[in-house]
């Protein structure tokens, strides 16, 4: 839809791979894993063997050696097919690379090679429920007992949740590194230990998703499980926060790529007695509002992409752009259906239509609300004086 000048001959070979892979294997299936909010776990080891997982990670641990760009490939085929429910960038670009710059070479070799190939499925466990995605209001706590960390709190709307087998669990910790700020730990916790329960969330919206609560009780985890250095955990999620929130951007961007070509499809198409809409002025200037701010979006997160390659990524332009993408995303889907008319909430166009609309809500959700990165944006503009 829009010019982009990102990708080579690899990356065009690679998409069309991809898209033949969720072709035959996940589009068929995903409605019946909606309506199930369950999506079996094989499925990922396929992923895995088609290469659809960690592929910026070296061969050494069952990676490509490959950059951003392949993962963006990956997201937006995703996307595009409408296919919440296998997370992939959440495996590939936020878990994987999270244990590869902090972990152990033990960590790395007893862990990176299953994340790879989809035998070992991750979860991040940061949102709680008093505080959100709110890291300095966390009440889930690891006291360090001898050569043990004892776990205790509660995690909660964690993706992969119920069906992960590695979960990266953020808590406080008695050690404190900064000054008087409180200590952060992350916890590599394999989801079999004692003093771990799961309570899968049933969803209106991305209901393939799998989404839990997470409690942890007394949970045992051993000190070789410390992710990075004890008490800098916080720090350590920085560049994390970064790159979850420039991969559900450009999730977004996709998602909203599509859903406005359909719109305009589906203007053209809708007959009236004085032509299709598209013929009426005020829905052209409706939809140039719509495709103005999509392809505004489209040069900035391209432009994010960029930066990402360059390892010079902004957790302020990352903010900007899942703002950006989610909410122009959820005004097409708006548009979409009450440019139908009837249609837009009657039969399978219908169900399709209020999905859509739902699952755009989502993404202004997850990740960290719109509101969240209008406060976080807003905290910055002072340095700009």
């Amino acid at each position: 839809m829009f010019p982009r000048d990102l990708f080579d001959d690899s990356h065009s070979l690679l998409r069309r791979q991809v898209a033949g892979f969720l072709d035959e294997e996940i589009v068929g299936l995903h409605r019946n894993w909606s309506q199930a909010r369950y999506v079996p776990r094989d499925i990922w080891r396929k992923a895995g063997e088609a290469g659809l997982l960690c592929r910026s990670l070296p061969a050494e641990y069952g990676g490509h050696g490959r950059d951003f760009r392949d993962s963006v490939v990956i997201i937006e085929e995703l996307a595009a097919r409408r296919l919440p429910g296998l997370p992939t960038y959440l495996q590939s670009d936020i878990v994987a690379p999270l244990v590869q710059r902090l972990g152990t070479a033990a960590q790395k070799q007893r862990f990176l090679p299953g994340l790879c190939d989809g035998n070992l499925l991750g979860a991040m466990a940061l949102t709680e429920p008093h505080s959100g995605s709110d890291l300095h209001a966390f009440r889930s706590f690891a006291r360090r007992d001898g050569d043990d960390f004892v776990l205790n709190g509660v995690k909660t709307h964690i993706s992969n949740g119920n069906s992960a087998d590695l979960i990266i669990v953020a808590a406080r910790c008695d050690k404190a590194i900064l000054g008087d700020q409180p200590g952060f730990v992350l916890l590599l916790v394999k989801a079999g230990r004692d003093g771990i329960s799961r309570k899968a969330i049933a969803k209106a919206g991305m209901q393939a998703l799998d989404t839990a609560t997470i409690t942890f009780e007394d949970c045992r985890v051993p000190a070789c499980n410390l992710l990075g250095q004890e008490g800098l955990g916080f720090m350590h999620l920085m560049q994390s926060l970064v790159a979850e929130r420039l991969v559900l951007a450009v999730f977004a961007q996709a998602s909203a790529e599509t859903l406005l070509r359909e719109t305009i499809a589906a203007c053209h198409a809708r007959q009236t007695s004085a032509g299709t809409l598209l013929d009426y002025q005020h829905i052209r200037f409706r939809l140039a509002d719509l495709y103005s701010d999509c392809s505004a979006n489209r040069a900035f997160v391209d432009q994010c992409i960029t930066a990402q390659l360059r390892n010079r990524t902004d957790p302020k332009a990352a903010c900007i752009a899942k703002l950006r993408c989610t909410e122009n995303l959820k005004d097409i889907a708006t548009q979409a259906l009450q440019l139908r008319g009837a249609a837009g909430i009657s039969e399978a166009e219908g169900e399709r239509c209020v999905a859509d609309l739902v699952d755009a809500s989502v993404q202004t959700i997850w990740g960290g609300s719109s509101e969240v990165m209008r406060d976080l944006i807003g905290r910055g503009l002072v340095n700009l004086l």
